[in-house]
């Protein structure tokens, strides 16, 4: 499988040993990374999609994008929009990223569009624990929460406020000591193992899903482990035939470059304000990176027919 980096920020194209193990294709999108950053006009997004389809164009076997900080998640949509397949989504995030009723696509809504293409047929929210209980669960899409279209397995804890009361929704962990395993995962996606079996598999993960001594993000950083997201995906996976129609995986830091006062106020409101030594993150990121997809381009579930990889020891 094809590695791609959408390079937005330097954050991955900085990280030497990644790219020389990989050999990725980089597509430089950095002079509109501080427009793009957190939030769009749809207009802006629209002549993103339109300038990626013409520079990926060529190639539509599934591959693995890296498009650098998690202000970028809401890009995602566009490698969504370009499956023609019916396909399931997996998420991997410590935030909703469902709200609505914004004008503007933002890191924070994505989802909600996601759930609207006529080739989603289901969407999995795992690991999360932030903006799901708050005052901004009134912008949650209750619909597809309510009917199964969105199925939210949280990283600990249960979301007792609200809809949630009367809205099905396990943590991944049995206990918040607990760490998962294939028979808790087995319990809680059994229900949704027919669908699973049934498409394809697209993986969005944000690596703010992790604790912190394993992702330095500009967001919050959640519960899982490394092994806890390798049982995840091995599983979905197993479950999806082995059928994969893509990824991409965000996450990474990178110094906060914006234009307009929207962004300006978002990055003010959201991000967590602490000092972040910018080299120990891209190499922690970097540790993070190569083991995901090592561990992602050596599964014997993962189709390897486009694979032009190499692997280093993470």
């Amino acid at each position: 499988m094809r590695v791609r980096v959408i390079d937005m920020d330097g954050s991955v194209t900085s990280q030497e040993r990644l790219i020389r193990a990989f050999r990725p294709e980089v597509i430089d999108m950095r002079p509109s990374g501080p427009s793009l950053r957190l939030a769009c006009r749809w207009s802006r997004f629209f002549r993103f999609e339109q300038r990626l389809d013409r520079l990926i164009d060529h190639d539509a076997s599934p591959a693995i994008h890296l498009l650098g900080s998690g202000d970028f998640h809401h890009l995602t949509l566009a490698l969504l929009r370009r499956i023609n397949q019916p396909f399931n989504l997996l998420v991997l995030d410590n935030h909703s990223d469902w709200v609505g009723g914004s004008p503007m696509l933002h890191c924070g809504s994505w989802l909600n569009h996601a759930a609207k293409l006529h080739n989603v047929r289901r969407i999995f929210h795992v690991g999360g624990d932030r903006g799901f209980d708050n005052r901004t669960r009134w912008l949650a899409p209750t619909d597809a929460l309510r009917s199964g279209k969105i199925v939210t397995l949280p990283a600990v804890r249960t979301f007792n406020t609200g809809f949630w009361k009367h809205t099905p929704h396990q943590p991944l962990r049995a206990r918040p000591e607990a760490i998962i395993d294939s028979e808790r995962l087995e319990d809680v996606i059994s229900p949704y193992l027919d669908d699973l079996d049934r498409w394809p598999l697209y993986v969005s993960l944000d690596k703010n899903v992790l604790w912190l001594p394993e992702s330095i993000t500009n967001w919050d950083a959640g519960h899982l482990d490394m092994q806890e997201v390798r049982e995840v995906l091995q599983f979905f996976l197993k479950a999806s035939s082995d059928e994969l129609a893509g990824m991409d995986i965000v996450g990474d830091w990178s110094e906060v470059q914006t234009r307009g006062i929207i962004q300006h106020l978002i990055h003010s409101m959201s991000h967590p304000k602490r000092a972040v030594d910018a080299d120990q993150a891209s190499l922690c990121n970097e540790h993070t990176n190569i083991t995901l997809l090592n561990f992602l381009l050596s599964d014997p579930f993962v189709e390897r027919r486009h694979m032009d990889a190499g692997h280093v020891n993470a």
